[in-house]
């Protein structure tokens, strides 16, 4: 019997609940999870222990001295455990042959850890060897051995046993249930001389009854799932992985334990992760840039060691930029290198999705006191992990049911846009536009189903926005069919066909500039109808809900349901992720200190900087900017000779640059030319995507800042060392939102006009024509006539030629001052790509090639492919 009252105090509490503003909701759910976090019973401890692999020989006197003292050292601050890997025939690893050999003089000096195999490559071992090395090392350490048994990489290590190499996954299989059973001693037989059969009796008897055993993984799901059903623990890493594809893997791991009898909490997860601190994270990060590179340049150069592999070559084209990408990503992401508070965000992701241990690889070259005193450090990480609650930071998985939630806080980056698009006049400056051209037996009532499909799917796509009473922001989340997006449908036959084409840019144009309903999500969709089996799809969304990935993502998903539709077939996709689930793990990311390492970088590099670099504006405004923006803008294109294509990629691969870079160098040298400034800092936008699924659709798109100072006397290709420095500093920082350096470097700008940087660069690779469903599809350009930034710079690298364009503001700018500055660019462009020790103040900034091309002039260059799509 329900209590008086009962139902109307459950009333009031849902009115009082309904009254709440999105913001407010928010706070009460992170009190609750706050609150349930420290009234949830402990989780398992997450363990810690020492890896080695080091990248070359080191102590070339001493080559042992790191591994010996510091296992000593973890052995007297309570770590779990040593790894020694097996690795023959290369620097990288070399010096560790034999792990039983290192495992027995690791032994013989500690008196606690566990001495671990990480890995034993099992195809090139008897398992007779294989038992009676490690029970001597069980022995010797009184019960503390354990193996991590592998398949094998590298087709040199097999000249030990070439025969094994092609079947190396399934003799390991095979054996370890062998190896099991010797160390237990029961009988095997194994084939003997002249056709006899011999059953062994081994000796020494090993300690332990049951051998811990684990089995190496990548991200094969397969290996996990072996690893499950054998009752092996799992020793990974996050090298080429991503934290959530690990969680998969982690959850397909233990159910495979408890589908096989065994206990599925009872298997322990050890991963990998490259690991110095220091009390200062900065210098932690700085610390071990060369030494991380110099480990990742070994990593990459055994690649080619691999039959069947990807031969890399780790002097091959822009392998310096490769290792400054891969050493910041890496280092900021996926390795506890920092300090002890910046590295938790990464652990605790880590326990939460059901890691047991972290194997902490400490002997990638950093000296042998300062890895100790790191060590010592990790010491003290490693207490506050004995047994803590769950943090309780949100999981980036799909809900598995329908969540009642119908309004939610807007994203870090939304919230950016929100008051960028506050402060300007409504229209298609906010939206991003695309398109593609499809050629092939399109059917559209099948298209439209599957845009419906796709839209239920993803949240994103059905999600409008509105304010609180008190001035608020929120996302309004619409069930699926609650805000159908239909498509839309033109036909041009009837213009002439020379004509279609013209008249399709045309319609694409208008879609681009017809406003949103402030009610609806803003997202449209048309298919223009050129021919029997030609056709082009307009895409146009707010910038609110998608940037340029999202879009790709979006597309390509489209025509895989498309396809699924076809075929008469469910489609094959994987969950969806909300976007609001994304954007509540990143502002947990950034609450744990993540944000201030990042801000005081941006301190220091922008410091006495100068107003950002742009064009001369029109004399008519006498140097001084409009009031208030129209946004309204137009394209200018370029196009370069092979000659000068050629020779950019060229010297890019020579110096050790990406394409990105060198092309920067030169606009940045033309804009001092240009503006008589040789400080200048410019704009280039980063996907926050590193950590996210493929399939997440929303904005992610985030301002990178670039401050750059060239010296007129600097040759061009000393210019480059710089800017390579520049870029890949700004990568390791640019997890910052840019809100947030608007509210801490100019807090009292006008941001009807973007703070910080004014002109945008992007240097993109070409999006050549693909198949989908019996379609070929093809990207397209579509002008929205605006400009969402004083200009932008867009250049893409084809096999027909690099070329490019600037967007640009017309109420700021004249047409001809642009082309003047295209001719200027492209001109110190092709200069310095011909001969790369020209000084800059040398650089010619005119010539008798024009570079300057109108659109039809770009198209016809092209051909059918026609210019690419828009990316913002």
């Amino acid at each position: 019997m329900t209590p008086p009252g009962h139902e109307d105090a459950k009333s009031a509490l849902r009115d009082r609940l309904a009254a709440l503003s999105p913001a407010q909701r928010a706070a009460l759910t992170e009190r609750l999870r706050t609150r349930a976090a420290a009234d949830a019973p402990p989780r398992r401890p997450l363990r810690f222990s020492l890896f080695y692999f080091a990248n070359t020989a080191g102590d070339k006197e001493q080559p042992y001295r790191f591994l010996m003292e510091t296992a000593r050292q973890a052995d007297r601050l309570g770590f779990a455990a040593v790894w020694t890997p097996e690795r023959h025939f290369h620097d990288f690893g070399g010096i560790y042959p034999n792990p039983s050999v290192l495992g027995a003089a690791l032994a013989s000096a500690t008196q606690n850890v566990q001495i671990r195999a990480g890995s034993l490559v099992l195809p090139l071992h008897h398992p007779v060897r294989v038992v009676e090395d490690w029970s001597v090392i069980d022995n010797l350490s009184g019960g503390r051995a354990g193996i991590s048994f592998a398949t094998g990489w590298h087709g040199t290590d097999f000249v030990i046993d070439p025969e094994k190499y092609a079947d190396r996954r399934q003799y390991t299989w095979d054996t370890i249930p062998v190896v099991q059973k010797l160390w237990r001693g029961e009988e095997v037989s194994f084939p003997g001389p002249e056709g006899t059969e011999i059953t062994p009796t081994l000796y020494p008897r090993p300690v332990t009854r049951e051998l811990p055993f684990w089995i190496t993984a990548s991200g094969n799901a397969d290996t996990y799932a072996q690893a499950g059903r054998l009752g092996a623990n799992i020793l990974t890493g996050l090298i080429g992985t991503e934290t959530e594809r690990l969680a998969a893997n982690i959850a397909l791991y233990r159910k495979e334990r408890a589908a096989h009898g065994h206990d599925p909490d009872a298997g322990v997860v050890s991963v990998m992760l490259h690991t110095y601190l220091e009390e200062d994270a900065t210098a932690a990060r700085e610390r071990c840039r060369e030494p991380l590179r110099e480990y990742l340049r070994g990593y990459l150069d055994q690649q080619g060691d691999m039959i069947g592999g990807s031969g890399a070559d780790a002097g091959g084209a822009d392998i310096e930029a490769q290792l400054d990408f891969a050493y910041e990503r890496y280092a900021h992401q996926t390795a506890l290198i920092g300090s002890p508070r910046t590295v938790r965000p990464l652990l605790d992701r880590l326990a939460e999705i059901g890691v047991d241990e972290a194997a902490c690889l400490v002997d990638f070259g950093v000296p042998l006191e300062r890895a100790q005193r790191s060590i010592d450090l990790l010491a003290g990480v490693q207490e506050a992990y004995a047994g803590r609650p769950a943090a309780g930071a949100a999981s980036l998985v799909a809900p598995s049911v329908a969540s009642p939630v119908t309004t939610a806080p807007l994203g870090i980056d939304q919230e950016r846009m929100h008051r960028l698009q506050k402060a300007l006049p409504p229209g298609p400056a906010n939206y991003v536009t695309t398109g593609l051209r499809i050629r092939g037996p399109l059917g559209p009532e099948l298209l439209e189903e599957a845009l419906r499909t796709v839209v239920a799917r993803h949240e994103v796509l059905r999600t409008a926005f509105g304010e609180s009473p008190s001035g608020e922001p929120f996302q309004r989340i619409g069930a699926p069919g609650e805000f159908p997006v239909r498509l839309e449908r033109h036909d041009v036959t009837d213009v002439p066909p020379a004509e279609r084409v013209r008249a399709a840019r045309a319609v694409r144009t208008e879609l681009a500039r017809r406003p949103f309903p402030d009610d609806l999500p803003p997202v449209r969709l048309a298919l223009i109808t050129l021919g029997d089996e030609e056709f082009q799809l307009a895409a146009v969304k707010n910038h609110m809900v998608t940037d340029w990935v999202s879009f790709t993502v979006f597309l390509k998903e489209l025509f895989t349901v498309y396809g699924a539709l076809l075929r008469g077939r469910s489609p094959d996709l994987p969950p969806p992720v909300p976007y609001r689930v994304f954007a509540e793990q990143e502002r947990a990311r950034l609450r744990d200190g993540l944000l201030d390492d990042q801000l005081a970088y941006w301190d220091k590099q922008l410091a006495g900087a100068p107003d950002p670099a742009t064009f001369p504006l029109k004399k008519s405004l006498g140097g001084r900017r409009p009031a208030a923006p129209t946004f309204e803008g137009h394209r200018a294109w370029m196009l370069f000779p092979d000659e000068t294509t050629a020779r950019l990629n060229a010297l890019s691969r020579a110096a050790r640059v990406t394409p990105f870079m060198t092309a920067y160098t030169a606009l940045a040298a033309s804009l001092g030319r240009t503006t008589g400034e040789s400080d200048l800092v410019l704009g280039s936008p980063t996907a926050n995507r590193d950590r996210m699924p493929d399939n997440l659709l929303g904005l992610l798109l985030r301002p990178m800042l670039l401050r750059t100072r060239l010296r007129p006397e600097q040759t061009f290709r000393d210019a480059l060392a710089d800017v390579r420095g520049t870029v890949s500093g700004a990568l390791s920082h640019a997890e910052a939102p840019y809100q947030s350096l608007i509210d801490r470097l100019a807090p009292h700008r006008d941001i009807s006009w973007t703070p910080l940087f004014r002109l945008r660069y992007l240097f993109l690779p070409w999006n050549d024509p693909f198949e989908m469903s019996g379609l070929q599809l093809n990207p397209i350009d579509t002008d929205p006539q605006t400009s969402l930034y004083d200009s932008t710079l867009t250049l893409w690298d084809s096999r027909l030629g690099a070329f490019g364009r600037f967007e640009y503001a017309t109420d700021l700018f004249d047409h001809e001052t642009v082309v003047e500055g295209i001719e200027t660019f492209a001109t110190m462009l092709a200069a310095a790509v011909a001969d790369p020790d020209i000084r800059i103040g040398d650089l010619p900034g005119a010539s008798a090639t024009r570079y300057h091309v109108d659109v039809d002039q770009l198209e016809a260059h092209l051909g059918s492919e026609g210019p690419p799509q828009d990316r913002r």
